[in-house]
């Protein structure tokens, strides 16, 4: 696991908002509301003036060490320009630590870099051409400067610059050409002053910035303007392209500075007393003017993890075209959609957020709902995904037109095509609902725990369970004591082991928050301890004894009544089906307003469930705790690949998937947390992360080789499903209970049967030669040989 150096500011609760912080106590920051940047808190005056001292002394450091080179003295010269580093660096994490921008920010940036790399490279070819400095010590001088250059501006910078215009590179390669003319021997002349000085100058300020375009794009007067200026007069040309570069930040500051909406007028409401679960304070981002008929070069379907991480690598890569279609009105997904009391996450939270967007500031060893929806909506503000969001637009069919190479979506809202699919639903995407005879006569309230009711008030009420998986474990705690009946029906007992969950202090959090080294050692930790589980789930199963032996443990201190200790002890391995945590379930189930069935449901009447034994048990509401139809994916049937193939067609039999990724007949088509590569031990955001690179890889083929799509070949797929299908032969998961990983001939169609590692290793690059290339010619050809070779 690469350790990620890159991290975000915590999010903002509901008390730090600007609107929340605006009042008698912060006076100065509202009075310098209209001229300061960034969030009206007390002391903002302070901190923007932290932030632009750093600012500023990045330009001062970056002068002082071209009159120091100038002299002569080269080492203070690198000192100051090592101090410029440091300072710039300070400046970036100051500004997203103190929630403050300076309006110079972009502006000294860039005069720091063309101090330190567009002005040092030129003065040490003035040593070198009048013999000032020894040659290794030019040499030297420029190594280091092409150091500086790469690691600077590419693999640390605390703000990146988009990969597709600098790769730290080209700051770096007059230094390096300065290098080689010495080495070489050449003979030192002006003109080889001149050339290095201007290519130094042209990398710096020309290509790590995309400005090209925005010159061309200048009205060809203000042009011809420009030339007949300097043709006039250089050195007053060039000192107010200066001044208006300076006073181009704060002035773009100003003028696009949001206005503030008006007061929005509503009715008042009135709150039931139901029972509720808090939301996120981070507003949902708003959703853009609908434009159908569009077309981008990548479309992904869903907002939920799998889909923001596709979209935050995207950009991140320096890919902008793509759009992602979310039927709701705001990203999360299941996370979204599970506002049921309690719900939280059963994977620590340090291993639960992006690698490429860590959060080492969770309130809590595991993370809640409402914390995990509201880091989406912080990632998709911090990465700007907001523009490229499609709330609202829920996908009715895909389809692949081999006339134009692309895939046509029809959504809610309109027609979009795409050159690339990316399907991001992932498996708990639909709620399962078993079939019960005589549930359309039913006169009360029935409900999916992931589309929980918050308007039924269940106080007071008789409330019937089906289900005792994960999502009821965490609500079945939160109701109980709130309802005068409680009907737990368990088709089978789930293993419970304690969960080892507390509230992190703030002194905690700020330490995780200011030392990321110790936030990836921790998460390291966890992803080794629970990456060796695989070995006790797929290779010798008597090492999952000691977990069952603290879950049979768990169970005897918590329920004292042996016939229901009985009724809630698994016959089954620890595995098979998943394993739930908690520390309140079997408390709850002991209560005296609480009872547990085993028996089968028959049939539901009016206002009772008629079990097989006979007993009938009054209910005024039933909620299912069912889970979702993973192994079924429902989404393939929506989509149709080459000559109308439906997928759910295909996978009439089983999902089946190369990869989990790829599908024989649908070219350009990708599938995040597809079938086998959901990790059944880990975190799946780690499998879900290994497989957006490979998609985002196969989009550089895409564009490096030309070719118009690519089709995984069906020797390749019935290869890798058949070598998930040996290895899941011995594991827990098909040792005998009934699970959601198994599709209905018992097959695993879900799970990635071994290490997350190894999933990873196999999905580290694209590997052409495993695909059909459509449209391609014999560069696409050549390329994807050597790709293979």
């Amino acid at each position: 696991m690469p350790m990620r150096l890159r991290m975000p500011v915590r999010r903002r609760s509901a008390s730090s908002s600007p609107t929340a912080a605006m009042n008698g106590s912060v006076a100065p920051a509202r009075w310098l509301g209209g001229i300061l940047p960034g969030e009206a808190t007390a002391g903002r005056p302070l901190r923007f003036a932290a932030v632009n001292l750093c600012t500023v002394g990045v330009l001062l450091l970056g002068l002082c060490a071209i009159l120091l080179a100038e002299g002569g003295a080269l080492g203070w010269a690198a000192g100051c320009i090592l101090g410029c580093f440091c300072l710039d660096g300070l400046d970036g994490a100051l500004a997203r630590r103190l929630r403050v921008a300076s309006p110079f920010g972009a502006q000294m940036d860039s005069l720091a870099d063309l101090c330190s790399f567009g002005v040092a490279t030129p003065l040490l070819a003035y040593h070198w051409l009048h013999g000032v400095a020894p040659d290794y010590a030019v040499i030297a001088a420029c190594a280091l400067l092409a150091a500086g250059a790469m690691i600077r501006l590419a693999r640390f910078n605390l703000l990146p610059k988009d990969a597709a215009h600098f790769a730290g590179l080209p700051a770096a390669m007059p230094a390096v050409i300065l290098a080689l003319a010495i080495l070489l021997g050449v003979e030192p002349a002006y003109g080889h002053l001149g050339v290095v000085g201007a290519l130094a100058v042209l990398m710096v300020t020309t290509i790590p910035y995309p400005k090209v375009g925005r010159v061309t794009a200048s009205p060809w007067w203000a042009l011809l303007l420009f030339v007949a200026a300097v043709l006039a007069d250089p050195l007053v040309a060039f000192e107010v392209l200066v001044a208006a570069y300076l006073v181009s930040g704060p002035g773009l500051l100003v003028l696009n500075r949001p206005r503030p909406p008006a007061p929005a007028v509503t009715d008042a409401v009135t709150v039931t007393d139901a029972v509720t679960e808090p939301t996120s304070s981070a507003a949902a981002p708003a959703a853009p003017a609908e434009s159908p008929g569009q077309h981008a070069h990548i479309a992904i379907i869903g907002a939920g993890f799998a889909g923001l991480g596709m979209a935050i690598r995207l950009k991140q890569a320096g890919i902008d075209d793509f759009v992602v279609l979310e039927r709701a009105d705001d990203v999360g997904g299941t996370w979204r959609d599970s506002i049921y009391p309690g719900a939280a996450s059963d994977v620590p939270s340090c291993l639960y957020s992006y690698s490429f967007a860590p959060d080492p500031a969770w309130p809590n060893t595991y993370p809640s709902q409402p914390e995990i929806q509201d880091y989406l909506r912080w990632c998709t503000a911090e990465f700007g995904l907001d523009r490229h969001l499609r709330p609202g637009h829920e996908m009715l069919t895909s389809e692949w037109m081999d006339d134009s190479a692309r895939w046509r979506i029809e959504t809610s809202k309109g027609r979009f095509t795409a050159d690339v699919l990316v399907v991001a639903t992932g498996p708990l995407s639909t709620p399962a609902r078993p079939y019960l005879a005589g549930l359309e006569r039913f006169a009360g309230v029935a409900f999916h725990s992931a589309q929980w009711d918050h308007s039924y008030d269940i106080r007071g009420k008789r409330l019937a369970v089906i289900g005792t998986g994960a999502s009821a474990v965490q609500f079945i705690p939160q109701i109980q004591p709130k309802v005068a009946k409680l009907t737990v029906f368990q088709r089978t007992p789930p293993w419970v082991i304690p969960r080892w969950d507390r509230h992190k202090t703030l002194l905690e959090q700020d330490f995780f928050r200011t030392a990321p080294i110790v936030s990836w050692l921790v998460r390291t930790a966890v992803y080794l301890w629970r990456e060796a589980l695989t070995f006790g789930l797929t290779v010798d199963q008597r090492l999952l004894k000691p977990a069952e032996w603290l879950a049979r443990r768990h169970l005897r201190r918590q329920v004292a009544d042996p016939e229901l200790r009985a009724a809630l002890t698994p016959d089954y391995r620890l595995g098979c089906k998943r394993g739930v945590l908690s520390n309140s379930y079997y408390p709850a189930i002991t209560q005296p307003n609480a009872e547990l069935v085993r028996s089968e449901i028959v049939e539901v009447r009016r206002d009772s469930i008629v079990c097989a034994d006979g007993t009938e048990h009054p209910v005024d509401a039933i909620i299912f705790g069912t889970g979702y139809e993973s192994a079924n994916m429902p989404v393939g049937a929506r989509i149709r690949g080459r000559g109308g193939r439906l997928l759910a067609d295909e996978w009439r039999d089983g999902p089946h998937a190369y990869l989990g990724t790829s599908i024989t007949g649908y070219p350009n088509l990708f599938m995040l947390l597809g079938p086998n590569s959901v990790s059944g031990q880990n975190s799946s955001l780690l499998t879900m992360e290994a497989q957006i690179e490979y998609v985002i890889d196969a989009v550089r083929f895409l564009r490096q080789t030309g070719v118009a799509a690519v089709e995984v070949r069906e020797a390749a797929q019935t290869s890798f499903v058949c070598e998930v299908q040996q290895k899941s032969v011995g594991t827990v998961w098909v040792s005998g209970c009934r699970n959601w990983y198994l599709d209905a001939r018992g097959r695993n169609t879900t799970l990635w049967p071994g290490l997350t590692r190894t999933f990873r290793r196999r999905t580290r690059r694209f590997d052409g030669e495993n695909y059909v290339l459509l449209g391609s010619g014999s560069a696409a050809l050549e390329h994807a040989e050597s790709r293979s070779g």
